[in-house]
Parts: C-alpha cells; sequence; structure tokens
C-alpha cells in the first residue's frame, strides 16, 4: 500500500522535524519499535531546466541536451526524490528522529535515462530497522518511475545516532565497519571552500543547518560545516556515468568533510567495468568515502 501526498519541500520538512524535536520525539516515540509499512508516493512536474543547468555549472561537464548526455545524472535525480524521503522519515510514525539521522551508505540502479520535464513517479518506502553499535538504522528505498516504467531506484541507510531501540547486546554484537586505511594513488584534489555547502543547497534545495555555514552547524554541535554526502557522490561520478544509464554506484560515507577543506580522491578500474572511488583527508589519512561504478554490459 501507498499513501499518496502531495511533493513536499524540504523546508516544510525540516520545520516539522524542528517541531518534533522540540516535542522529544525520542521519548515520547519510544514505544515505537517498527518502520511504517506505508509507503508514500507523489507525482513530480519532472525536473527542470533550470535545474538541471544549475548542477552543470557547480559540477561541470558537457550539456545535458540529449545531444552530448542523453541521461540526467544520479545524483541530480536523487535530488528530486530527496524530499519525498525526508518526508517519509519525518511522519509521526517513523520511529527515528530526522533532526540528527546520519547518512551510511547509498546505493543506485540507474536502470534507465531520466530527462528534463519527464513527469516522474516517485515511491519511498522504509524497510530493514535493526541495530547498529551507535543507535538504530534503517533502509529507505525509493523507485521512481514514468509512464509505468521504473527508471530509477536507490538504497539509503541511515542512522538514528543514539536511538539504541534493541537489546545491549543486540547493538554491540554489530561489528564496527572501520577498517584499516592504505591510501592509494591519488587522482585528483579537491579543493572545497567554506561556501560549497551553500553552492550545493543553491542546487538541490536542501539547507540542512549542518552543510551551510559554521555557525548554523555549531547549533547542531558540529565544530564546522561539513560537506553533504551527496556532494561527495556527484564529484566522484562526475563525468563517469554512461551517456544512456543502465549502470549502478555506490558510496559508503565514513568521516564527515570539514568545510573548507581539501580531499585527496583516487579513482580506479578494478576490471573493464568497474572504478572503484576513495575519498580521504590527504594530511590525517583519514577516510571520508569509498565508492563503486558498475558501467553496463556492452
Amino acid at each position: 500500500m501507498a499513501q499518496k501526498i502531495e511533493l513536499p519541500t524540504l523546508g516544510s520538512v525540516y520545520r516539522q522535524a524542528a517541531a518534533d524535536a522540540v516535542k522529544s520525539k525520542l521519548s515520547s516515540n519510544g514505544s515505537l519499535k517498527a518502520l511504517p509499512k506505508e509507503a508514500v508516493v507523489t507525482e513530480h512536474p519532472g525536473i527542470s531546466a533550470e535545474q538541471v543547468e544549475q548542477y552543470r555549472e557547480l559540477f561541470g561537464g558537457e550539456a545535458f541536451d540529449g545531444v552530448h548526455r542523453q541521461s540526467l545524472p544520479s545524483v541530480l535525480v536523487h535530488i528530486a526524490a530527496f524530499p519525498v524521503q525526508m518526508a517519509l522519515m519525518s511522519r509521526k510514525d517513523f520511529p527515528l528522529p530526522l533532526l540528527g539521522m546520519v547518512h551510511l551508505t547509498n546505493s543506485v540502479e540507474h536502470h534507465k535515462p531520466v530527462y528534463a520535464e519527464q513527469p516522474l513517479e516517485i515511491l519511498a518506502r522504509a524497510e530493514n530497522l535493526r541495530p547498529h553499535r551507535k543507535g538504530t538504522q534503517a533502509d529507505i528505498i525509493v523507485e521512481i518511475s514514468a509512464e509505468g516504467q521504473l527508471l530509477w531506484s536507490s538504497v539509503s541507510t541511515y542512522l538514528g545516532r543514539g536511538a539504541y531501540m534493541f537489546s545491549r547486546s543486540e547493538h554491540e554484537e554489530v561489528a564496527s565497519g572501520s577498517r584499516e586505511f592504505s591510501a592509494p594513488s591519488k587522482t585528483a584534489l579537491w579543493t572545497l571552500g567554506a561556501d560549497t555547502g551553500r553552492k550545493y543547497a543553491a542546487v538541490s534545495g536542501d539547507y540542512n543547518p549542518i552543510h551551510v555555514s559554521g555557525l548554523s552547524a555549531k547549533l547542531l554541535g558540529q565544530p564546522r560545516a561539513i560537506v553533504h554526502g551527496m556532494y561527495s557522490a556527484a564529484r566522484m561520478l562526475e563525468g563517469r556515468e554512461p551517456e544512456s544509464a543502465g549502470h549502478s554506484w555506490s558510496i559508503s560515507f565514513e568521516a564527515p568533510v570539514a568545510l573548507p577543506g581539501r580531499v585527496a580522491f583516487a579513482a580506479e578500474e578494478k576490471d573493464e567495468r568497474t572504478l572503484a572511488f576513495t575519498g580521504w583527508h590527504p594530511k590525517k589519512q583519514r577516510r571520508h568515502f569509498t565508492g563503486e561504478l558498475k558501467l553496463p554490459q556492452s
């Protein structure tokens, strides 16, 4: 089952989340031990040509005009779907608090091309509530279709930090995701200005305070603003996605990228269809993310 909703704005979702935080959602909904069974679905009028050009200006590359590139990039499609998954996670029957949620991983299947101005149907549902060493995690599944054809799907895993909903032993049994890090050969160095979060917000509409300025980040307990994870994903993928889709990719986030800052980046060919990516702090040798892109079979 799916509940039909109006296409939400991120501003309205964050305002609702802030109101819920004032009411201490963790304590008031402490009895909730399950994810909502009902999905949410909405109609999207299409990603505007103006937003497409804003994205291209931020991340570079050739025009998405059906000549130079057939499909819109996966992260821009994610941006269109993001308010819908946030609306699902802000529901009163969602057991984890939206504010302070940590994005752990994202995996995408970009099945078919998505075009500018193409009307879309976006569905989001929640699955797999489970323990984590630092709280409780859940998967948000998103499916984007047009005229009954599935074009794009994703699984985003989020952590409700401090939300211990299972027994102590269940949380403690979850293995640490950290691994020893040996930096690969660097292929690029990203220099990220203090305004990187604001530039991404202008394209995505996601003005999460933790990303847009140092002052607003401090109000949420973060010493400095940090880059949006999907900004890193977009930089990772730029110029590497195939023209007409049919590919898949994933990214796992580790240490956040503080702004301003620099990220050492490596793109390595694992085989003829697979690229592996790593981003890390060039001085502290601390890993920020790992990723993979699998190209379609020729």
